[in-house]
């Protein structure tokens, strides 16, 4: 086993993404976890899952805690920012590097070269960046874990429905509220069915859309993940209404599989992704198609069939199983390396 430190980054409690997600099933692996918390902590260490440990007092992490743990398992960074190559070499020095490429932000990508460079091994979440890496650094061992469903998404009890949920028919987006999001296209759905209700539940990220005139938009702003459950119980379809952008053209969304697990029906934006997904995700290519499909889908009852076949797709692509991959590429890097220390 290993000791694992995900640097600097973000909050533990930031939605739940896919670090949380993978760090989570590292540690109920085994793995020893240290994720590095952006918020102080009231204590030196949090455990927050199994074997998973918030800290953020970095100095006494390094000069206490590290040497210890480095006497008796290799140490592993993995982390999802190209930014933070230095900080990692510098600072934790550790026997493995492993990059998570997981989102394609135009603005990384000036440090990706280098740390790309420093990592032992290169983990990426989509076809496009695996492609796109496997061109660019034909010599790095590379691997290609996509993201996953939240187990706890399965089994939904029936709960009453949210107070801030409106009555009626609900189509709803789940996630980053950002400038990525089709706000055009989240307007026109609203305006072509005035009898449905259009909701977002997601942490506001840049400039969104004007809905103030939209009585039946509603935007509900960021809520804790495991009270989502609460809402996809009453959703009737849900949308990923992305922009084409370098962005999402190389996401593999969380969020399908989130919706799916729940047994609810998905629409996306034609992304390479989600068309990989049908049928069990319908896709559309233009506004027009969207629109269109949306209300075909509003007026038609979901089948049982369809249900059962989009949960069973999400069962065979959870966490669980990212995170045995995961365990994979860091015991296949640490014996290529040659640093294991048992």
């Amino acid at each position: 086993m290993a000791v694992i430190i995900y640097p600097r980054t973000m909050n533990w409690s930031y939605m739940k993404q896919r670090p949380q997600q993978l760090m989570s099933q590292l540690g109920s692996l085994g793995h020893q976890v240290f994720f590095e918390n952006l918020a102080p902590l009231d204590k030196e260490f949090r455990e927050v899952e199994p074997n998973v440990y918030l800290f953020t007092d970095t100095k006494t992490f390094l000069h206490k805690k590290l040497p210890v743990l480095r006497k008796e398992n290799p140490v592993v960074v993995w982390t999802t920012w190209s930014k933070l190559r230095t900080r990692i070499s510098t600072l934790y020095n550790p026997d493995l590097t492993i990059y998570d490429c997981c989102d394609e932000f135009p603005h990384w990508a000036k440090y990706e070269p280098k740390m790309i460079d420093e990592a032992d091994h290169v983990v990426c979440t989509a076809d496009v960046i695996h492609t796109r890496l496997s061109l660019a650094y034909p010599d790095k061992p590379l691997t290609l874990i996509p993201n996953g469903a939240d187990a706890s998404f399965f089994h939904i009890p029936e709960t009453t429905r949210p107070a801030d949920l409106p009555p009626g028919p609900v189509v709803a987006y789940i996630g980053a509220w950002a400038y990525w999001v089709d706000h055009e296209l989240f307007a026109k759905a609203a305006e072509q069915f005035p009898n449905v209700q259009f909701v977002s539940i997601g942490a506001p990220y840049g400039s969104s859309g004007d809905y103030s005139k939209l009585a039946n938009v509603h935007i509900l702003g960021e809520k804790p993940h495991q009270e989502l459950k609460r809402y996809l119980s009453h959703i009737d379809i849900a949308l990923i209404p992305f922009q084409y952008h370098p962005i999402t053209l190389a996401t593999n969304p969380v969020k399908a599989y989130e919706y799916m697990a729940a047994g609810v029906r998905v629409l996306s934006t034609a992304l390479p992704e989600c068309i990989a997904m049908e049928p069990h995700v319908t896709t559309a290519t233009t506004h027009r198609d969207f629109l269109n499909k949306l209300g075909a889908m509003l007026q038609s009852p979901d089948a049982t069939k369809d249900r059962q076949a989009r949960i069973a797709y999400a069962r065979e692509n959870r966490w669980i199983e990212r995170g045995h991959a995961a365990d994979q590429v860091i015991k296949q890097a640490i014996l290529a390396k040659g640093s294991s220390k048992h």
